[in-house]
């Protein structure tokens, strides 16, 4: 009996040490298989997240891609500021629009919006825009921008050679006049985009003028008389840039900041012959002109800001100016026919503000409204304000474009003028054409 127990106990106690040793086996591969199940879940769970991803970007490429069908616009992005460009570059800048996380960890940033597109293809048809500033260049671009700008000024005036001894009693020549002229200007703009936010610019203008002044004397039997004018010659030459400050971010307004310099390579208008008393009829023609300048005679310098604020489906802007005029040492002619008389002039410096609005009417075409007014303060002759000469007047814009293709497009601008001494009607044609060096 006794050796049955002792081979019964040993076999119980290699039993028990048998399963332990299976149950340790079996609970080390359900943790294996368990930490397996777990990496696997894990990857399942970063492959749904990439693929969230990007269909979250497919969604928004596509929507994209259907605006800017709608507005004719590409979609290719960068990876600088966004500038306000000109919609012959159609390569657009980054945007302000967020940039997305890819499935390797990098940063890809998406193409601008369609509404700064749309701001880009807008702007350009303002016409008081075209010349203070605004639109900029891409970097690496390059746009000549040929324009054609019709001037037509008239007005009246009742002029008194002579002398009043009592109210509604006068003495001397009374006659009435009125001015007619047409200025042509045919420029070449160059503008090259240094950096997506700075761009240099030049224009260079040939000025074609024609102007008849009409005068007659008051009196049954006074004859009126028509001299004429003209001119064909170089304007004054500007060179400016503008840079853009801000990307625009969280609904703020784009603020660029333009600076022009105005030469005075143009024929001054000190610089041409005027009828005298020793003309023939020279007592109602003294002090008009022969010829035309081409050229105000003075340099200038006219910082500006524009501000652009894109707002589906249009962009709001407004531009303020200031113009200041250095004087200048010129030589008066004498209407009396004497020798010239050399003084120091200097013009009344001015500021102006224009405001207004755009929008596409379609893919290919925009158009824009706006108001400018200007006020030009008092000039000054050897030191002394010269009473009377601080004026003002205003500019309705009208502007209509088309984009031709992707590098050029055609706009054209009419103004119609507020007051009298603004040119009564204004028509500009430019025709922008991009060409990209990068």
């Amino acid at each position: 009996m006794t050796l049955f127990w002792c081979h019964s106990a040993v076999a119980l106690s290699t039993n028990s040490s048998s399963s332990n040793t299976d149950l340790k086996s079996l609970q080390a591969q359900i943790e294996a298989q368990k930490a397996q199940l777990q990496r696997v879940e894990l990857q399942l769970e970063q492959q749904a997240l990439r693929l969230d991803q990007e269909e979250l970007m497919l969604n928004q490429q596509l929507k994209d891609t259907q605006l800017n069908k709608l507005h004719g616009r590409g979609t290719t992005g960068d990876s600088t500021a966004t500038p306000v460009q000109t919609a012959a570059d159609q390569q657009p800048a980054p945007s302000t629009q967020p940039s997305t996380q890819s499935a390797d960890g990098k940063t890809s940033i998406q193409g601008p919006t369609p509404s700064q597109q749309q701001t880009r293809t807008v702007l350009q048809t303002d016409t008081s825009l075209s010349s203070n500033g605004g639109v900029l260049t891409p970097r690496g671009h390059i746009i000549i921008d040929p324009s054609f700008e019709y001037d037509y000024y008239s007005y009246n005036q009742l002029a008194v050679n002579g002398f009043t001894i009592i109210p509604g009693l006068t003495f001397g020549n009374i006659y009435v006049e009125r001015v007619q002229q047409n200025v042509g200007t045919f420029a070449v703009t160059g503008r090259w985009g240094v950096t997506n936010r700075l761009e240099l610019n030049i224009k260079v203008p040939v000025v074609a003028e024609y102007g008849i002044t009409t005068t007659q004397a008051v009196g049954p039997n006074a004859l009126a008389l028509t001299p004429s004018a003209n001119n064909v010659n170089i304007g004054d030459i500007q060179l400016g840039a503008s840079y853009q400050f801000n990307r625009g971010d969280s609904g703020m307004p784009i603020f660029i900041g333009n600076l022009i310099y105005k030469t005075a390579t143009g024929i001054s208008p000190y610089d041409v012959p005027i009828y005298t008393v020793e003309d023939p009829n020279g007592q109602y023609l003294s002090g008009i002109q022969k010829r035309l300048p081409t050229g105000t005679g003075f340099n200038a310098l006219e910082p500006s800001v524009t501000i652009l604020y894109p707002t589906d489906p249009g962009v709001l802007f407004a531009n303020i100016q200031y113009i200041y005029n250095f004087g200048s040492t010129v030589n008066l002619q004498n209407p009396a026919g004497g020798p010239t008389i050399r003084t120091d002039l200097k013009p009344g410096n001015a500021i102006a503000a224009t405001f207004g609005f755009g929008f596409a009417l379609n893919e290919h075409t925009s158009m824009t409204l706006s108001y400018e007014q200007e006020h030009v303060f008092t000039a000054s002759q050897d030191g002394s304000s010269i009473n009377g000469s601080a004026y003002d007047f205003g500019e309705f814009n009208f502007g209509i474009g088309y984009q031709v293709n992707r590098r050029t497009s055609v706009n054209l601008g009419v103004s119609v003028g507020a007051g009298p001494n603004a040119p009564v009607a204004k028509i500009l044609l430019d025709i922008p054409i991009n060409f990209n060096l990068l």
